[in-house]
């Protein structure tokens, strides 16, 4: 689709390069921004790196290739024709992808390209999103993070529901300053046994934290194209998965469907609207799937976020510049408002 970044933004309104050749937002007024999903490479799971690092260079292994870089449609929405993943050798090359991905954010996701971005971007702060597992526990060095600069991020916690401490810890936490519960969990992990989630859920509920999860499915893939276990893998998260959880718990319990479901944007919005205390964080949307959120559900329930490490900030926030041009209000609201009246 493009030849080059440069033709990216000569064609993209909202985006520019920097020296460094970054997407970076290009947008003539201040603005202000809460990004409402972030990370730093010493609060992921399995391995952690040194924020406190300079001179590492992210280059966003996320991103499809320039040939297929559309910004007109959800990320990861399109393969190439005859796209086929099966066998040992398309797992193991799925496999290597994915730790690409993870090495790229543990050598990048430092202090110095976060404010960089932060400054670039306009963004006021970053809600920084631990991940842990139940033998990894991420959530202090967030709160750490959070303590040591108050001006810049805002933490959530994330406890595993297989971690023997689990509700002692969620309460401790909001004791000492979490604003919300992260977690991103697979039905293949849980094994399709969703009782520990919903109780976590409802310890969250008690506490009074919002709850975001990464859902969403890699729908574009074709069934016959792929092996079972990737196709397992690939809907390992899908909507309904955690949508059809929501009837089990209270209707004020605040569900932040993260990425809005990726692909899945639509089954997001049908479950909005039969629970009105849930809300879509809108990393991986494009301008057109973001207006239709706006139009099901409306500006007050969509929170912008980027995916930072994963994913420049510059790219969804442009998408939500072109959503919103006309309508300041819903720019607002999705950009910064809806996001302090969550956080408190």
């Amino acid at each position: 689709m493009y030849r080059s970044h440069e033709e990216v933004v000569a064609r993209e309104k909202f985006l520019k390069l920097n020296s460094r050749g970054e997407f970076v937002i290009d947008y003539p007024e201040r603005l202000k921004v809460i990004d409402f999903h972030t990370h730093l490479c010493n609060v992921l799971p399995l391995r952690v790196g040194d924020p406190e690092r300079t001179g590492q260079r992210l280059t966003y292994p996320t991103l499809p290739p320039l040939e297929r870089f559309n910004l007109h449609v959800p990320y990861w929405t399109e393969y190439p024709d005859g796209f086929k993943m099966k066998g040992v050798i398309a797992l193991c090359k799925f496999s290597i992808n994915g730790l690409n991905i993870f090495k790229d954010i543990i050598r990048g996701g430092t202090f110095e390209n976060c404010f960089r971005s932060q400054d670039e971007n306009m963004i006021s702060r970053n809600v920084l999103l631990p991940l842990s597992t139940p033998r990894a526990d991420r959530t202090p060095e967030a709160l750490k993070v959070a303590r040591e600069y108050p001006d810049r991020f805002i933490a959530f916690c994330s406890v595993h529901p297989r971690d023997k401490g689990v509700a002692t810890k969620i309460f401790r936490y909001k004791e000492l300053g979490a604003k919300g519960f992260k977690l991103k969990i697979t039905d293949m992990e849980l094994k399709n046994d969703f009782k520990p989630l919903i109780e976590v859920f409802k310890l969250c509920h008690e506490a009074k934290l919002p709850v975001l999860l990464h859902t969403g499915a890699i729908t574009a893939i074709k069934r016959e194209n792929v092996s079972p276990t990737l196709w397992e893998l690939l809907q390992s998260t899908r909507v309904e998965l955690f949508g059809e959880l929501l009837p089990k718990l209270p209707r004020d319990f605040v569900f932040i469907f993260g990425h809005s479901g990726i692909q899945e944007f639509e089954r997001v919005a049908e479950y909005m609207k039969e629970y009105p205390a849930t809300y879509a964080e809108i990393s991986c949307q494009s301008a057109e799937s973001i207006k239709y959120l706006i139009r099901e559900v409306g500006s007050e329930r969509l929170l912008f976020g980027s995916d930072w490490p994963a994913l420049p900030q510059a790219l969804t926030l442009s998408r939500v510049l072109l959503a919103t041009e006309g309508d300041p209000e819903a720019r607002d609201n999705i950009l910064y408002r809806n996001a302090e009246r969550i956080l408190r």
